[in-house]
C-alpha cells in the first residue's frame, strides 16, 4: 500500500474508520443482548424484567432481544453502508442513531427507577456525540462536495 500524495484526512468526520468503528461497538453491544441478556438490563439501565412473575422459573423479558436486534441491524447497517461508499446514508444513519439514544434515555429516565437514573446521562451523551459527529459530516458534506466520493475500492481508509 503507498501513501496518497495528499497528506491524510484522519481527522476528517467523512473518515470512515469512525463509522466502520461504531458500526462494529454497535455490534458487539447487540450481540451483548443475545450472550447476556439479564446483564444487559442494568448495563442499559433498565431494571430486569422477568417474563412471567407467577412462574418457578424467573426467566428474563424477551424484550431485551428487540434492542439487540436493533443494535445489530444499525451497526450491520452502518458498516454495510460505509463499505459501499454511501457517504449521505451513514451521515444519515448517524443522525438516526442519535434519536435513538435520545430516546433510549428518556426510557430509562422514566423507567429505570432512582438507583438506575444516572444511567440516562450516558445514552444522552452518545446521542449528543453521534448527534455532533452527524452534524460534521453534512456541514463538511456541504462544504466540500467532492468529498462525498470516496477512492476506488471497497475499504477506504484515508479520504482525500
Amino acid at each position: 500500500m503507498t501513501l496518497p500524495e495528499n497528506s491524510p484526512r484522519l481527522l476528517s468526520a467523512l473518515n470512515p474508520v469512525l463509522a466502520y468503528s461504531l458500526g462494529t461497538g454497535m455490534l458487539l453491544l447487540g450481540l451483548y443482548c443475545f450472550l447476556r441478556p439479564r446483564q444487559e438490563y442494568r448495563r442499559f439501565g433498565l431494571p430486569l424484567e422477568h417474563a412471567q412473575p407467577d412462574t418457578k422459573t424467573r426467566r428474563h423479558s424477551p424484550l431485551i432481544f428487540l434492542k439487540g436486534t436493533r443494535e445489530t441491524t444499525y451497526g450491520l447497517a452502518l458498516i454495510l453502508l460505509q463499505y459501499q461508499g454511501n457517504v449521505n446514508a451513514v451521515t444519515t444513519m448517524a443522525a438516526v442513531i442519535s434519536l435513538a439514544g435520545l430516546a433510549d434515555g428518556l426510557v430509562v429516565w422514566l423507567n429505570g427507577g432512582q438507583e438506575l437514573r444516572h444511567k440516562t446521562f450516558g445514552h444522552w451523551f452518545a446521542s449528543v456525540v453521534l448527534g455532533c459527529w452527524a452534524a460534521w459530516r453534512a456541514h463538511q458534506g456541504w462544504e466540500n462536495p467532492e468529498e462525498r466520493q470516496w477512492p476506488e475500492g471497497p475499504i477506504h481508509i484515508w479520504s482525500t
